[in-house]
């Protein structure tokens, strides 16, 4: 649980990576987009670095904790139903979190350390996903000729622009032509049939 003060960071850094990118974005104008001092920024984080990971970290906690959420509610036999509420809760995330979403796909990695940072973060995604996919595969309803990490890596590129470019278009993702032709998208590329 954040305290009031890394909450106040946390929206503040992440607004301003999102619209400047990490190198254009100073420590002075995220401690003015927060409305805290600069010591306190500084008391929290000793670099920009250390809050770009806290941000991306934290970030990444709330959309995995969100899709487990969506799919805990469907049983691991109904791998297709799973598979929709993977997808939907992917894109009511990004949909409300616009600024994540941009930061997230954006070439706000950088640097080598920082993209050992983005991959690192987005662990706990892919080993989310990748489980779901294992699974799914040990109980024949994904083939067993797909590879795990291959079908993860498509599925968030997939899904992941889809949002971006709405995004960057100011358009919706509460929208029913995108949302269904993603959907049949995805449950295609999984091997699943979208007229069940």
């Amino acid at each position: 649980m954040r305290t009031k003060t890394k909450e106040l960071i946390f929206q503040g850094a992440l607004k301003a990576f999102a619209e400047k990118g990490f190198n254009e974005t100073t420590m002075e104008q995220i401690a003015e987009i927060c409305g805290v001092a600069k010591g306190t920024l500084y008391y929290n984080f000793s670099t920009k670095e250390d809050l770009y990971i806290f941000v991306m970290e934290s970030g990444v906690q709330h959309f995995t904790s969100m899709i487990r959420d969506y799919i805990e509610i469907v049983s691991h036999d109904d791998f297709r139903e799973r598979v929709i509420r993977l997808t939907e809760a992917h894109l009511d995330f990004f949909e409300n979190q616009q600024d994540f979403c941009r930061l997230l796909l954006s070439r706000s990695w950088g640097t080598q350390e920082r993209h050992h940072t983005v991959r690192h973060v987005l662990q706990e995604y892919f080993n989310l996903l990748e489980s779901e996919l294992h699974t799914a595969q040990g109980q024949g309803k994904l083939l067993a000729s797909i590879d795990v990490k291959t079908a993860a890596s498509s599925y968030f590129g997939m899904v992941g622009f889809t949002a971006m470019r709405a995004i960057i278009y100011g358009q919706s993702l509460d929208n029913v032509a995108l949302r269904s032709s993603l959907q049949s998208l995805v449950l295609h590329m999984m091997g699943i049939s979208d007229q069940e």
